[in-house]
């Protein structure tokens, strides 16, 4: 692997003045006169669904009181959202939880010298739950996944000629989702080697998809709709989001210390949209607290936790958003690996698959 330079983006946000909240939450709702689901296949099921958003309702929540809790992957898990929305009209909330099937979230900060802000989360509503709370206030609570009926549910049958890459067996799996899937991103690495035989794919998506990865080392997911599949051994300056990591300190949003955890850090900071599954953040490691080492029984020994990253740069594997549009809580919590090379255990894929 060659040896990457990192730059750093010290200019996020630079003084306390721009700590203003911003943010919007729209859920997506059918009307009335939306067009009945015939689909027979998953394929066709995708494409009607994705055919039935267009002139349907959006409902703008942001002016109540909404609570969210917005968890992002770099691994095979859909993103999920749980969020709680306060004291809606009744014929809005009949209108949610009957009809609603999207929500989307955007959050950050109003700062008009960077572009602080940004949409965390577009997902498929799952189920609603509404319940009343100190006898005033009304709540209804939403769960939403991302792409989880692509993830769990999607299935696949075709063939690869001899000769191809497993470039084709993901491009067609995307160009097939019907929808599902509205962009993609593969390595360079899926490139290099050809299929020696041709290749049958049948069975679920995720297996498919695992085994593909697995063969190159490497790991997939789909962020926001976005299907990613990168391999371990990639060059920052290979990857989408490019070698820009997003700086954090003191300055600029972290909160308390950092700590050192068995394959990289944990931490958190003010709500950061810029902080996304497989980007680089950047936090000096004189501000991280390092793990002692675990004495363990006789048999084990000591072992000493991984080394911190020597240029202070880390992996984001997950993070999660938190926020109370009128509350205190509007913070990302970020776990993240160091750029050691070595693959980490929290980013393997429990999978015996290989592809070729």
């Amino acid at each position: 692997m060659a040896d990457t330079i990192y730059s750093v983006d010290g200019g996020i946000v630079s003084t306390s003045a721009n700590w203003m909240r911003q943010y919007r939450v729209r859920v997506y709702t059918h009307t009335a006169d939306s067009p009945v689901i015939t689909a027979s296949t998953q394929e066709d099921y995708n494409k009607q669904f994705s055919q039935t958003q267009t002139g349907d309702e959006i409902l703008d929540v942001s002016k109540l009181r909404c609570k969210f809790e917005i968890k992002r992957h770099a691994l095979y898990y859909p993103n999920q959202a749980i969020i709680t929305i306060y004291n809606l009209s009744a014929s809005t909330e009949t209108s949610i939880i009957e009809e609603g099937y999207r929500v989307i979230v955007e959050a950050g900060y109003n700062n008009t010298k960077s572009s602080n802000y940004g949409q965390i989360f577009d997902g498929t509503v799952i189920m609603c739950n509404r319940w009343k709370q100190s006898g005033t206030d009304y709540i209804l609570q939403i769960l939403a996944l991302d792409s989880s009926q692509f993830i769990n549910e999607g299935y696949c049958s075709f063939t690869i000629a001899r000769g191809q890459t497993a470039r084709a067996v993901v491009e067609n799996i995307a160009k097939k989702s019907g929808g599902a899937i509205n962009d993609y991103y593969i390595s360079p690495e899926f490139d290099e080697q050809k299929l020696t035989k041709g290749y049958i794919a049948q069975g679920s998506l995720k297996n498919t998809l695992s085994e593909i990865a697995k063969t190159y080392n490497g790991t997939w997911f789909v962020d926001n709709g976005k299907l990613y599949m990168l391999a371990y051994a990639d060059s920052s300056d290979d990857l989408p989001l490019g070698n820009q990591a997003v700086e954090l300190s003191i300055k600029n949003g972290l909160i308390g210390n950092p700590k050192q955890v068995n394959q990289g850090i944990e931490a958190r900071c003010l709500l950061n949209p810029q902080i996304v599954p497989y980007g680089l953040i950047h936090i000096s490691n004189e501000l991280i607290t390092e793990q002692l080492v675990n004495i363990g029984t006789y048999s084990e020994g000591i072992t000493t936790p991984w080394l911190l990253d020597p240029h202070a740069i880390y992996r984001v594997i997950s993070v999660t958003y938190t926020g109370d549009t009128r509350g205190n809580e509007w913070y990302t919590d970020i776990t993240a690996v160091t750029q050691a090379g070595a693959v980490p255990e929290m980013l393997q894929q429990n999978v015996s698959y290989t592809l070729n």
